[in-house]
């Protein structure tokens, strides 16, 4: 009876160690380097790259997997603590024992093998996709059923599944740029980090201040602003209005727009010829900024400061400046 008992004890560690450790290793793992693996004909890639193809279907398995042998762990080691060891369910040290042995249960089969194959992530995963295959086959039924399960709920709470990315994040693009940048130069390298930045770059930080741009009142004519601003560098001037004794921004003027005007439009006031101004906060994000600007339709923002009072203006060639440098203007 103790032998039986220790060897099914053992597989459920084992399990559980195995499926803890393809948790992580699945998240970790670098996807593009298991495509390239794949058509390089490495038999242990394509087998993996089949698993990820599904990768709901793959975390369902390590879910349904681990559960279920956490849970079979812990039932024998009750039964061995009572029946092989002799001890009282009631007794204190009943409860010791099993606090110890969740602790190390915990230390062993949860964190060690997490540390293992965040470390080794591809390799790890690469040698046991042919265990976690039959695991998954051995488990489909299960899994099927959980999955029927989650899209009802899906349905009726009104969620949606999560998207399938090529990337589980953008560090992982910038790891799969270092290993596989031979072929680029120091310059395109440059770049590319500087979009996967655009995340973390607030717009303050290349706003130009509005307290030195030319100053562009609704009551100038287009003549006026043009000549005002013919030495200017950028295309889009923010144009004021005084609306109970403050100066407020009312639009943008359009410096191109407003040059191929007719000559008998030139003596009208520019606040005839406005765009829409955006107003944007100086915490946003310039990926959020390009954004706004793709789905407005506009090119020049004007950002505020905590008084909600304008501070800057930042256009499109701005952004591009901060990813292309000088080309971007």
């Amino acid at each position: 009876m103790l032998l039986p008992l220790l060897l099914s004890l053992g597989a459920c560690l084992l399990l559980s160690f195995f499926l803890s450790g393809m948790e992580t290793g699945i998240v970790e793992l670098s996807r593009l380097r298991v495509r390239r693996m794949t058509r390089e004909g490495n038999v242990r890639a394509r087998r993996l790259q089949r698993l990820l193809d599904d990768p709901e279907d793959c975390l369902w398995t390590i879910l349904a997997g681990n559960t279920l042998a956490n849970f079979l762990a812990v039932l024998l080691a009750l039964l061995g603590l009572r029946d092989m060891a002799m001890l009282d369910e009631r007794s204190v040290i009943f409860w010791v024992l099993f606090g110890i042995g969740g602790l190390v249960f915990y230390a062993i089969c949860e964190l060690l093998p997490k540390m293992l194959f965040r470390q080794f992530p591809v390799h790890l995963c690469l040698w046991l996709s042919r265990p976690f295959a039959i695991v998954h086959r051995l488990l489909a039924p299960l899994v099927t059923v959980l999955q029927w399960i989650s899209r009802a709920l899906l349905a009726i709470t009104g969620g949606r599944a999560a998207p399938r990315r090529m990337f589980g994040s953008r560090e992982e693009l910038r790891q799969v740029m270092r290993e596989t940048s031979e072929g680029l130069t120091v310059d395109e390298r440059v770049m590319i980090d500087k979009v996967l930045d655009l995340q973390n770059i607030p717009v303050r930080d290349i706003a130009r201040p509005i307290r030195r741009e030319s100053t562009v009142d609704m009551e100038m004519t287009v003549i006026e602003v043009l000549r005002h601003n013919c030495n200017s560098t950028h295309e889009r001037m923010p144009v004021w209005e005084k609306t109970g004794g403050v100066r407020r921004v009312a639009g943008v003027a359009n410096l191109r727009q407003l040059s191929y005007l007719p000559e008998s439009e030139l003596q009208r006031p520019v606040g005839h010829f406005l765009e829409s101004a955006l107003f944007l906060d100086e915490d946003v994000r310039l990926e959020a900024v390009l954004r706004v600007m793709r789905r407005s339709g506009q090119r020049a923002v004007i950002i505020l400061d905590k008084r909600k009072m304008e501070m800057g203006v930042v256009s499109l060639p701005d952004v591009l400046g901060e990813v292309f440098g000088e080309a971007g203007n």
